[in-house]
């Protein structure tokens, strides 16, 4: 582009000069010097621009120069607010597109149940001694006062010599024996409701365990105290005798039982209860169905005063197929149901109706 291009022609340059040289009123009288002089003024008035714009050349009288506008240059606090307004500007706009994107993008809801307290993992103890290994682990915690618990117990027999052991590997349809005891001599704060009936005769047979056999065995245990407790399970180690009888022999593991201690708390979680609904011939218990009920109950009946009575039961916890149970059969009028379920993980229920067949 060349300097000056926007200058205006010079004929239009002298129409302009000779429409201001008019006299557009005939009230005005002037004489030719004046109307120099205000011609003269007017074209100063256009030309007003610096001097070293003007190209070296002459202009004639009457041409009208256009002097293009020079804009200061931006200072260099202008220069950053510039910049700072941009990046703000790129800011709000990706704000806003993240935002209409969030609204189309399927969101993942996650919803929780009511809390107990910090599940950790079960608690498992191993230890070894004079050749046997012996495991312990219980259901895990936190714990609280009637929870089931259960128990699994191994012992590895890591010796060249067969091995004979009872409680709580012998084949025993007592299934009180949990294999597991209490260290401290507490009250029980939970009672279990009393069977009232005696284990089958001849029970706690010896059972064998062979070298590198590895016998386990799975039982249920209920909290019946509350605050820091200590578990320990220990084995009964036999040997026969001349008469071909088995009698109690030191235990290789004498010292060495495994042991856990844990925290009982005194109160029942409201999700960790189950409600039985006691009815004529059955009991119903509310519980989820991913857990798998287990049942001990006892029964006593009679005719009345002096009749006699009978008396049943199942001598050890017995698993549910349904969360219904049926009335144990009798087959006298008055009843005595005395009853517990659980599952382990939740508090029993328990309790004891009075039936009349």
């Amino acid at each position: 582009m060349k300097p000056f291009e926007d200058i205006l022609p010079e004929e239009e340059g002298n129409d302009l000069v000779g429409l201001l040289q008019q006299d557009p009123h005939t009230s005005l009288n002037l004489t030719p010097a004046e109307q120099e002089q205000i011609t003269q003024r007017v074209r100063e008035r256009l030309l007003q621009v610096s001097p070293d714009a003007l190209p070296a050349r002459e202009y004639e009288p009457g041409q009208i120069l256009m002097a293009p506008v020079l804009r200061t240059p931006a200072t260099r606090r202008q220069r950053l607010v510039r910049l700072v307004s941009s990046l703000v500007a790129i800011l709000v706009v990706g704000v806003i597109i993240t935002s209409a994107l969030l609204l189309f993008v399927p969101q993942k809801i996650i919803v929780s149940g009511p809390a107990i307290g910090p599940v950790r993992a079960p608690g498992t103890t191993s230890v070894q001694a004079g050749g046997f290994e012996m495991t312990l682990g219980i259901t895990p915690g936190p714990y609280f006062i009637g929870e089931m618990l259960e128990v699994n117990i191994t012992l590895t027999n890591h010796t060249s010599k067969v091995q004979w052991v009872a409680s709580p590997f012998g084949i025993n349809p007592c299934g009180y024996a949990t294999g597991i005891d209490m260290q401290e001599d507490l009250k029980p704060a939970f009672e279990l409701p009393l069977t009232g009936h005696s284990c089958p005769a001849n029970f706690g047979q010896p059972l064998q365990i062979s070298p590198t056999q590895t016998l386990s065995t799975q039982k249920y245990f209920v909290l019946q105290w509350s605050g820091s407790i200590t578990l320990t399970s220990a084995i009964r180690f036999l040997e026969p005798n001349k008469d071909q009888w088995y009698q109690p022999m030191k235990s290789p593991l004498e010292g060495h039982w495994p042991t856990l201690h844990i925290h009982v708390a005194s109160q029942v979680p409201q999700d960790r209860q189950l409600t039985a609904h006691v009815m004529d011939n059955s009991i119903t218990v509310d519980a989820p169905t991913q857990v798998h009920l287990q049942y001990l109950f006892g029964v006593s009946c009679t005719n009345g005063p002096g009749s006699g009575s009978e008396e049943t039961g199942n001598y050890g916890w017995q698993p549910l197929k349904s969360s219904t149970v049926n009335r144990p059969a009798c087959s006298m009028k008055h009843i005595t149901w005395s009853y517990a379920i659980g599952a382990p993980g939740y508090a029993i229920a328990s309790g004891k109706a009075q039936l009349d067949a």
